[in-house]
């Protein structure tokens, strides 16, 4: 009773931060609920839609439709977006976007290698070679994180840099890094691939069931048909039965 009461308690609490917590897009407007704070212990964190993945460094992964695996800026709990943990990759109200036209939201699009550039959230059209949207040259370092008071951190990838020395103990890490990252990304295919799997097999045995109730149609269309036929031909054989009567007793008349 008391562990049931104490895990109440938490929830509540966790629920309580989330809720006291407002976002706001890289332009310092208010988000709808719709976005949450990526971690609810900290005094400002990044912000990301509910459906998205938080990333470190504020940045969100999408995971729906056409746009899952690209990356989004979507805002900060800093209305500001001067706190160290809103995200900075692209233009926001805390530089005053550079001189680009202000968004609620960017979508970075990869370019060459080690290149990226900002576009607004909902424009479909390639900014790699857009002189007049932001560029990003540099690499992004980037940790998954859970949305909860707890962050359960992955690295998903990590610039390198030249030296002639490493520390065991950072390779070690790395290592035990990596291999955390390829159990989550497969973990992730797996699960598209089950889903398309899935979706595939409803398909073949709905295609199956549409063939067969197809044949069947086409099965009893062509039994009235025949019965049709079959109908007509006896119809004419029974008119000409009747008109050969006809001309016999005609003939057979008083002469």
């Amino acid at each position: 009773m008391v562990a049931r009461l104490s895990l109440i308690s938490i929830f509540a609490m966790l629920f309580a931060i989330a809720t006291s917590q407002q976002c706001y897009g890289v332009d310092g407007t208010a988000l709808d609920k719709t976005y949450i704070p990526c971690n609810l212990s900290a005094k400002h964190s990044g912000c990301c839609a509910s459906k998205d993945i938080c990333l470190s460094n504020g940045l969100c992964m999408a995971t729906t439709n056409e746009f899952i695996g690209t990356l989004r800026q979507s805002g900060c709990t800093d209305a500001t977006g001067k706190d160290a943990a809103c995200p900075k990759a692209c233009p926001s109200v805390n530089n005053d976007f550079d001189g680009f036209n202000p968004v609620s939201a960017w979508s970075i699009q990869t370019c060459d290698y080690g290149r990226y550039c900002c576009r607004a959230l909902n424009d479909r059209r390639s900014c790699c070679k857009n002189s007049t949207a932001p560029q990003i040259n540099s690499s992004f370092k980037a940790i998954l994180q859970l949305q909860t008071s707890t962050t359960t951190a992955v690295s998903t990838g990590k610039p390198l840099n030249a030296t002639a020395t490493r520390n065991p103990d950072v390779c070690k890490k790395e290592r035990q890094d990596t291999a955390i990252v390829g159990g989550t990304i497969g973990a992730i295919f797996g699960a598209i691939i089950m889903g398309l799997a899935a979706t595939i097999l409803c398909m073949h045995k709905r295609e199956r069931r549409q063939r067969r109730l197809k044949e069947h149609y086409e099965e009893q269309f062509s039994q009235t048909n025949a019965y049709r036929k079959a109908l007509a031909s006896s119809a004419s054989s029974l008119r000409g039965s009747v008109t050969v009567e006809g001309t016999k007793l005609k003939s057979s008349g008083p002469d």
